[in-house]
């Protein structure tokens, strides 16, 4: 709690007001607000003496271990009955979800329903299995589904108790896409309500608990999905990204999310949205996730737009030795905390592996505005107007539900009021603030992607420590800067899970590319797969770690 002094003594404090013009103000403003609220700690780090963590169970059954890309091979070659996978994934749902409450809603009956179909049709086809593969790749697969995506006849409550008896009536496209290739939905996953945090919990199902530590998060706001796949209770599953919520979760999980660039992938059946779509499609998108690197490039095949899959060339081989390596080890932003050690490892140990893969030797990257870059994103994603919240017009009536919440009256859980305060809030920065934050924005786009260039990738944390315990969000809500940044930015990001901390707890980096070459940093992914190790299943401990 006391890392803050540490910052002024490594003279981060001379960043606090050497901002460009109108920005010193509000970090000034900021960078008191989050410092007070350690002190405003000291009681929940007290009570927290008395967390003890539950350990998941081991895995068993060995078809959980197996990829998406092997159980669909196979199912194809009959060597796996669809009927036996879906039923082992649903055995592994209900042993782990009353540890770590990840599920809104199951279609147990339905799905296996669905897989018996899948082995009726595999009995009696005239297909060749390469037919089967180009035409179902999903086929028999298990799919889970974060809870703000439609499916149909599930409900689709995005966490708000006033939604509670929502049901969609059609699937969103991109879980079309995964039907229509093969994939059986089993279920949908936790999320914030109205995925307004970076902590997984809402007032219909309530907060979901890190498999690896359960006095932990899991992130948000795909934080049921993530939560499912680094227990083995799930294989692949689709999220949403509009402030690092595909990539935080599966940071703090050790599992692999993938945020493609913006406009690849239909974001329709998403709750919720916004009225302003052009503005909208550039920081917020759908993606997969999974708990193995190559089912991301096959998972992002099946949902991205038919028009997009020319442009990402997922097929086209990568020389990773040609590529061109940069890495930024901190933002060294004020309003960020100091990125622990175990998540500098991790990068280094990167780019210590790719400088011996290369051609050409990683170099650090110097972009002297992107310390500023986290209240600038930030600041520009808050000003996009008709975004679906709580409230109408910019925050009207936060108030009056921030008292209610205090008051132990409200139906919604703070994040979601706050994020309705904070609009009310902003209408006090004066536009020409926000509009210099945009056009700086841009300038360092402009910036990293003519670095990047075809051939580049760039390596930075996803966030500066393991997953922290719960409700720890509020005093770090600007770390989560290391992700929204690529929002703002509009580029494709990877979460790879790249090594364990001394609790016990994933840590990961992420690889950037510049857009349209997501294909880049999937193979990067990969490659750190291999040889790091990727994924692996919870640990029991001894006794909790805080």
């Amino acid at each position: 709690m006391f890392r803050w002094v540490v910052k002024l003594r490594g003279l981060r404090i001379r960043n606090l007001v050497m901002a460009p013009p109108g920005i010193a103000a509000l970090r000034v403003f900021l960078w008191t607000v989050f410092r007070a609220a350690n002190f405003l700690y000291l009681p929940v780090f007290v009570t927290r003496i008395f967390h003890r963590a539950t350990p998941c169970p081991p895995i068993e059954n060995d078809i959980l271990l197996l990829t998406a890309v092997e159980l669909a091979e196979k199912i194809r070659k009959r060597e796996l009955t669809c009927e036996a996978v879906v039923k082992a994934y649903i055995e592994r749902v209900k042993e782990v979800n009353p540890i770590i409450n990840a599920v809104i809603e199951d279609r147990f009956h339905d799905a296996l329903e669905d897989a018996k179909e899948v082995d009726r049709f595999l009995s009696n086809t005239l297909m060749t299995t390469e037919e089967i593969e180009e035409k179902k790749p999903l086929l028999g697969i298990p799919l889970t589904v974060k809870g703000s995506i439609e499916v149909e006849g599930m409900k689709n409550t995005s966490g708000v108790v006033s939604r509670a008896n929502v049901i969609a009536k059609e699937d969103a496209i991109i879980v079309k896409s995964a039907r229509d290739a093969g994939a059986i939905p089993i279920l949908t996953s936790n999320i914030p309500e109205l995925c307004l945090n970076w902590e997984s919990t809402n007032k219909l199902v309530g907060t979901t608990r890190n498999p690896h530590n359960t006095t932990r998060t899991v992130g948000g706001s795909s934080g049921g999905e993530a939560g499912l796949l680094a227990t083995a209770a799930s294989i692949i599953g689709v999220g949403s990204d509009i402030a690092g919520s595909l990539r935080l979760p599966a940071h703090f999980c050790g599992v692999w999310g993938h945020k493609p660039t913006p406009r690849v992938v239909p974001f329709a059946g998403h709750y919720p949205s916004c009225k302003n779509e052009d503005e909208w499609r550039e920081v917020f998108t759908l993606g997969p996730m999974a708990r193995y690197a190559k089912d991301l490039k096959l998972l992002l095949k099946i949902i991205a737009n038919p028009e997009a899959k020319e442009t990402l060339r997922l097929d086209e081989p990568v020389a990773l030795e040609d590529l061109r390596i940069y890495y930024i080890e901190d933002l060294e932003s004020i309003l960020t905390n100091k990125v622990s050690s175990v998540c500098l490892d991790a990068l280094h140990s990167v780019v210590d592996h790719m400088n011996k893969l290369c051609h050409v030797e990683c170099e650090k990257a110097k972009i002297p505005l992107l310390k500023y870059a986290p209240e600038m994103a930030s600041l520009v994603l808050l000003d996009i107007d008709d975004v679906d919240n709580l409230f109408v017009g910019r925050g009207d009536g936060s108030y009056a539900e921030l008292f209610r919440y205090f008051t132990f009256r409200s139906k919604s859980v703070f994040m979601a009021i706050a994020y309705g305060v904070v609009r009310k809030l902003s209408k006090y920065i004066p536009n020409s603030t926000v509009e210099d934050c945009r056009k700086k924005l841009s300038e360092m786009k402009a910036e990293l992607i003519k670095m990047l260039g075809d051939n580049g990738v760039l390596l930075i944390p996803t966030f500066p420590t393991e997953a922290h315990p719960h409700g720890d969000i509020l005093r770090k809500v600007l770390d989560s800067g290391y992700c929204v940044i690529f929002n703002a930015f509009g580029l494709p990001v990877t979460n790879c899970p790249v090594k364990f901390s001394k609790n016990k707890l994933p840590v990961g980096i992420q690889v950037v590319s510049a857009p349209h070459n997501d294909r880049l940093t999937l193979a990067v992914a990969a490659e750190i797969e291999k040889t790091f190790g990727g994924w692996k299943p919870p640990q029991p401990r001894e006794k909790a770690c805080y």
